[in-house]
């Protein structure tokens, strides 16, 4: 991302008139975002195909995003292949596991995991080759995560900042599947910034078909295009290294299936003919050079993501504006489905809400002004589905449900997530309905000045999260599909967690 516009991506973050010079100076622009799983440790030629990757880019003035798996870098320090680590190290260094594909893979050891306890397996698993990748490529911190095949998991994103994923101290994930999304663009999801489930903006141009290269020009200059006229965006597009020397992918020739050969039995896929390499390279020289023809097409990394979708809620806070108009339509909402908030260039995810409301009531409970805008932490979804015992009365007592809030307060400033339960005395209410009680006594605050210490509260309806739609169901291929894992595996707790992680899904605005 040149200078000039990465300081216009700062002053619209940060600047409001800066955000208005720069949407009146220029006209909608299309980022691409280039990234590389870099995985392959077995074939030395991958080494070779990294660098001339890395130095054909960096010739061009283009900063991808390599994904390094730990075993990589660790195999790439071993060989002494310091000029490979320099050339990568001009691009953005993300994580895609340790091991990639040795059993097990994330979603096979977090499969029966609930979230706490998931969010530390993952962590503990992955955290060591996290710090080998940063040791050796010298680098204070990773810029995005990304799966190894469909093992997908919600726990990864919550983990990432503990191993050291977070560019601009904002954990990114990067990668393509269709566990999760909303609409084909960015988004935030379990405390971290999304490019996932890309649909129609993720494209790529089959290496080693001469006959593929104008059908992808003109497949990307077409995306370009529908973005530019829809005000902007962004195209995802992802290559191996491996790809460009390998008959086959390396992963497949040893662990496919649920195989697991000793170290001593991994045997290196079959390489291809130079001349099928030196082909490729010619043909991805000159798919890279249209892309870098199409007008206000820029390419952007890993790291940038944070600077172009920032999450003004959490940076700026919420205004009294905003604190007004979400309490509205949380009491209009006692018959649909609870969903995110756009307002403006702000997104409200509903725990964004439930953090809002929690603290707007406890300043109004202990008798504080507000001050706004109001910072939020951002919190992620319950670690547990809600609780079945619901208060057979609808009808809140003042007094029993003034104490709810305040240690709903102290749950959320000290656990950082929406709790599974809320406690009015000896019943246990789910969040929804305490979010929407939350919501109908600041409502009578807002109306009449006070609190409704005689007229109690209602306690909302158990509605469904509309965000749960955009988690995928449990299907033999969502899993199964990928080479490496058993034939048909499924995790049905990981998506059961990943629909708890609703409660943070947000889009992420440009």
């Amino acid at each position: 991302m040149n200078s000039f516009r990465l300081f216009l991506s700062l002053l619209a973050a940060f600047i409001p008139c800066g955000a208005a010079l720069a949407a009146a100076s220029l006209p909608p622009e299309v980022n691409v975002i280039l990234w590389f799983d870099t995985e392959d440790y077995l074939l030395p030629a991958d080494d070779d195909a990294c660098k001339r990757l890395a130095d054909m880019l960096t010739e061009r003035k283009i900063r991808a995003t390599f994904k390094v798996v730990g075993e990589k870098a660790r195999v790439l320090e071993k060989r002494g292949r310091k000029d490979v680590i320099r050339a990568l190290r001009k691009h953005d260094i993300g994580y895609h596991a340790n091991f990639h594909s040795v059993h097990p893979a994330p979603s096979e050891y977090l499969a029966e995991c609930g979230w706490l306890d998931g969010i530390a397996e993952f962590a503990r698993r992955e955290g060591g080759g996290a710090a080998d990748v940063r040791r050796i490529f010298s680098v204070d911190t990773l810029v995005c995560y990304g799966q190894p095949g469909s093992s997908w998991a919600p726990q990864t994103m919550a983990a990432l900042k503990q191993i050291g994923i977070a560019p601009h101290r904002i954990p990114c994930y990067v990668d393509e599947g269709t566990h999760v999304g909303l609409n084909e663009k960015p988004f935030w999801y379990a405390g971290a910034l999304n490019v996932y489930h890309m649909g129609q903006n993720y494209t790529r141009m089959e290496l080693h078909n001469p006959e593929a290269v104008e059908p992808a020009k003109k497949k990307v200059s077409q995306i370009a295009n529908r973005l530019r006229a829809d005000g902007g965006g962004l195209i995802s597009i992802f290559y191996h290294p491996c790809e460009w020397v390998h008959q086959e992918f390396w992963d497949g020739v040893n662990f496919r299936r649920g195989a697991n050969p000793p170290r001593e039995e991994w045997k290196p896929p079959p390489q291809r003919s130079t001349e099928e390499t030196d082909a490729a390279f010619q043909r991805f020289g000159d798919y890279i050079d249209h892309i870098r023809s199409i007008s206000n097409v820029h390419f952007v990394t890993a790291g940038d993501l944070p600077i172009l979708y920032p999450d003004l809620t959490h940076t700026q806070g919420a205004s009294q504006e905003d604190l007004a108009e979400i309490t509205q339509r949380l009491t209009e909402s006692q018959s649909t489905n609870l969903d995110f908030q756009v307002l403006g260039n702000r997104a409200y995810s509903l725990a964004d809400q439930f953090e809002l409301m929690t603290l707007v009531l406890g300043h109004a409970i202990e008798g504080q002004k507000t001050r706004f805008p109001l910072a939020l932490d951002g919190l992620l979804g319950p670690d547990a589905a809600a609780a079945s015992i619901t208060k057979s009365d609808s009808h809140l007592n003042w007094r029993a449900f003034r104490d709810s809030t305040l240690d709903a307060r102290q749950f959320i400033q000290t656990q950082h997530r929406v709790p599974s339960r809320v406690f009015i005395g000896a019943d246990a209410v789910a969040p929804v309905e305490f979010l929407l009680a939350l919501a109908d006594a600041y409502a009578f605050y807002l109306k009449h000045g006070k609190l409704p210490l005689e007229e109690g509260v209602q306690l909302g309806s158990n509605l469904p999260l509309a965000p749960t739609h955009r988690i995928a169901q449990d299907t033999p291929g969502l899993f199964g599909g990928w080479i490496i894992h058993k034939e048909g595996f499924r995790a049905p707790k990981i998506l059961e967690m990943a629909r708890l992680q609703a409660w943070t899904l947000k889009p992420a605005i440009r």
